[in-house]
């Protein structure tokens, strides 16, 4: 990579942590282009030269919001002990870091694509890989004695969506005790999940000759 180059990606780097840094603390709303370019101290020229429009600059962002939260899963790991049930341990990390703000600045963008297509079709794309990236933390964090378990994939699927409902919820309501005793019982019934074997996949109907 020539010099100049390696001036670009630290420019297009310092902008989307800017970015990212300004989701988290300000909110979708406050992150305009001009925010973004005072945070970062580029000039305008250079924060239109990597983000034409300011969806791609949110698409990036959640690229670097999603390393934020993988790096959260190893802190707050390192922060519980290593004892206990693997499957309730793993749901407490999980847990604390979709509370962290950096995830709820992904939710408050997941809103705001609601009502705005061009916004929703670059998130899809780079939610898309956050979403690899999610289940792959998750398959780490929970190790392989659980992921080769015959139920694991339907454990897995229903463990996250679970805990990204949980992550909304939070927004009003966080009732910590609550949700330690729903952890609790989650972990319970997916025990017998896990060992029971998983259901056949539904077959595709022939699609119509006139679809």
């Amino acid at each position: 990579m020539s010099k100049r180059e390696e001036q670009r990606a630290a420019t297009r780097a310092r902008i989307v942590e800017a970015a990212a840094d300004s989701l988290v603390e300000a909110g979708t709303a406050a992150t305009t282009t001009v925010e973004v370019q005072r945070r970062a101290g580029v000039s305008r020229g250079a924060l239109l030269h990597h983000f034409a429009t300011h969806e791609e600059l949110f698409g990036a962002a959640v690229g670097r919001l999603v390393q934020r939260n993988e790096e959260a899963v190893r802190e707050e790991l390192d922060a519980v002990p290593a004892t206990g049930d693997p499957l309730l341990r793993a749901l407490r990390v999980l847990r604390a870091v979709l509370r962290r703000p950096s995830f709820g600045a992904e939710l408050e963008l997941w809103a705001v694509a609601r009502t705005n297509p061009s916004l929703r079709q670059v998130l899809r794309r780079a939610e898309g890989a956050a979403r690899r990236d999610l289940y792959r933390v998750v398959d780490e964090l929970l190790g392989p004695e659980i992921t080769q378990s015959p139920g694991y994939p339907l454990v897995g699927e229903l463990t996250v969506q679970l805990l990204l409902g949980l992550a909304i919820s939070d927004v009003l309501h966080r009732e910590d005790a609550d949700r330690d005793r729903l952890l609790e019982q989650w972990a319970l019934v997916a025990r017998p999940l896990l060992a029971a074997p998983a259901p056949p996949r539904p077959e595709t109907p022939p699609r119509r000759h006139d679809e």
